[in-house]
């Protein structure tokens, strides 16, 4: 009996294993659509109209759900991780411009933007002065032309001073750009009560 169940359990899995093989090219072709070099997207696709060179954005006018003159615009972005390598700006400092990039093409003037970033945790390094920035990572800070452009649109970037005294970082390493802030949490929360929408970033 037990030899006679060996011999289906070997059928079985080399049924199996035959299978996977005769379907081998429909997973190659697969993987290949989904991990090879996408389609390049045609000119003027993508734009940054607002902040240049940062935050691109793909605007369609026809769509739902786009912010409106006259409205409050008030948000405050956290950003509390650094998702990309020291060499590239913040990766939510990147999505904070996109935000400003869809409000303005969507047709609210510039000045009517109430946006505060608050930078806390692992994105704390990204608001060094740049003589910080190198002896830390040994480059120029990629974020500091970034968070000129968002200022001067009038978008306030401050930093989490616990998070600064967490890092051991000294209260003039931070670019002097970046506005102190009591902590995050309180940022978020005093922004919140004056009616602030808040995005995690």
């Amino acid at each position: 009996m037990r030899p006679v169940v060996s011999y289906l359990v070997i059928a079985v899995v080399a049924g199996f294993v035959g299978a996977s093989f005769s379907k081998a090219p429909d997973i190659a072709d697969k993987i290949s659509a989904r991990f090879g070099t996408p389609a390049a997207d045609p000119a003027g696709f993508w734009s940054t109209p607002t902040i240049e060179g940062y935050g691109k954005i793909h605007y369609e006018s026809d769509v739902a759900y786009k912010p409106a003159v006259g409205e409050s615009n008030k948000i405050v972005f956290q950003i509390t991780k650094a998702e990309n390598g020291p060499n590239d700006p913040n990766l939510g400092l990147e999505r904070v411009a996109r935000v400003v990039n869809l409000y303005v093409a969507s047709g609210v003037p510039v000045d009517q933007l109430k946006f505060v970033v608050s930078v806390t945790g692992d994105g704390t390094p990204a608001m060094l002065n740049n003589e910080q920035y190198k002896k830390m990572f040994g480059m120029d800070n990629p974020n500091l032309k970034l968070i000129s452009q968002l200022r001067a649109k009038g978008v306030d970037v401050s930093v989490c001073d616990q998070s600064v005294a967490f890092h051991h970082f000294q209260h003039d390493w931070i670019d002097k750009s970046v506005t102190h802030a009591l902590s995050s949490p309180t940022t978020v929360s005093t922004l919140e009560n004056q009616g602030y929408a808040f995005l995690a970033m």
